[in-house]
């Protein structure tokens, strides 16, 4: 697959207008574009005909490069037929399990945000280290979507083994040169992550994000019987945990699993000596991790493998999988003895993550692996020259 040289700033961006507009921290990526020079699209959610052939004019007008970014699965299987006979695309993977196969095989890179997923499609990490419940309850937080999912769970353990069969073969059509895999950790910006100096905390402990996370696992090289599985479960398990001990000693906010706005989880969360985060069963780097940092607020459950040098200083690791609730107050306890120098922690690590992850910083560091040069330092634990060595 021909490899010619790419500059980011010459390509064709085409991104989503659902994810841009539902998703803080896509936006300041996105709006760095423009005055870099690159030529971007937004793709209207259900684009009609004319949209459609708009795009087709704004992909076909030029050979260059196009970057497919921030779009649902849906949206991309709406340019497929635009790109089936072109090509020449890479395909960021924003949660990396969910990019159809074709994407994958037929992109000259893919590009990860979270760095797991390179390492699961080289063979070097395992997608997940413990198996979630085989189903769940759509009641810890309610959606269509949900029960949805719940409903399907049974014919997907059904007809797994039958995927199995079709991901080997589909493996075996990819070009797994470590070269194509890409880097592009996530942005935050000082704005969107106000810094409060003095602050009146009404919780010991608050969950503010996601407790369920299902999704539909299309790439071949993740476990398809994990499909619509909870994935965020031990997220679930450690708040439920902690829950427990509500009033007795400690105070504990919970969100129930439902979506806030921007302005409301920065509230909650800046309210709260810590709040409860995990990269999930499958260790994704996500972007709650800078943001509860850069807010000035401690974590309290599992870091993640290859990501955030930073998690040492203002992360309290608990094993939420199998701590049990007798193991678990006494860790809290510590916790809160700890909170004063963790939180001091995360104040001193904002400044230098507001520049590591600045837009026009994450651009550049991803300019440069396309050059063929290593990840810059600062965004992984260990600075990997070769992306295929010494990931574990």
């Amino acid at each position: 697959m021909s490899r010619n040289r790419i500059s980011l700033n010459e390509c064709l961006w085409v991104y989503g207008e659902d994810i841009y507009r539902s998703t803080p921290n896509a936006r300041p990526e996105i709006d760095a574009l423009k005055p870099r020079g690159a030529k971007v699209f937004m793709l209207k959610i259900g684009a009609g005909a004319d949209e459609l052939e708009r795009l087709r004019r704004f992909i076909w007008q030029t050979d260059a490069h196009v970057i497919l970014t921030r779009l649902h699965p849906k949206e991309l299987m709406t340019i497929k037929p635009i790109l089936k006979d072109r090509k020449n695309f890479s395909i960021f993977c924003d949660d990396s399990c969910l990019t159809q196969p074709w994407f994958l095989r037929e992109a000259v890179y893919v590009v990860y945000r979270c760095y797991n997923g390179v390492a699961v499609r080289l063979g070097k990490a395992r997608w997940t280290n413990d198996s979630p419940p085989a189903l769940f309850n759509p009641f810890i937080s309610p959606s269509q979507y949900a029960f949805t999912a719940a409903a399907l769970r049974i014919p997907v353990l059904a007809v797994s083994p039958i995927m199995s069969v079709v991901n080997h073969f589909r493996r075996q059509m990819e070009d797994t040169d470590p070269a194509r895999y890409l880097y592009f950790p996530h942005a935050v910006v000082a704005a969107d992550l106000p810094l409060k100096t003095k602050v009146q905390y009404k919780y010991d402990f608050a969950n503010t994000g996601s407790i369920c996370g299902i999704w539909i696992i299309r790439d071949p090289f993740m476990p398809f019987h994990q499909t619509f599985a909870n994935l965020y479960c031990d997220r679930l398990r450690l708040t439920r945990m902690i829950q427990s001990f509500e009033g007795d000693p400690f105070t504990v906010y919970h969100n129930q699993g439902k979506g806030v706005s921007w302005n409301s989880y920065v509230e909650r969360s800046s309210e709260s000596r810590f709040v409860i985060n995990t990269g999930g069963l499958q260790a994704n780097f996500g972007p709650k991790f800078l943001e509860y940092t850069c807010l000035g607020i401690p974590m309290i459950g599992s870091g993640v493998p290859f990501e955030g040098p930073f998690l040492d200083d203002c992360l309290f690791t608990v094993d939420t999988m199998h701590v049990t609730r007798e193991q678990l107050k006494p860790l809290l306890e510590e916790a809160l003895e700890r909170h004063s120098v963790l939180r001091e922690n995360c104040l001193n690590w904002r400044d230098r993550l507001l520049k590591l992850h600045d837009p026009h910083a994450i651009l550049d560091a991803l300019q440069a692996q396309y050059d063929g040069k290593p990840i810059p330092p600062g965004y992984l634990k260990k600075d990997l020259k070769d992306p295929a060595a010494n990931l574990t």
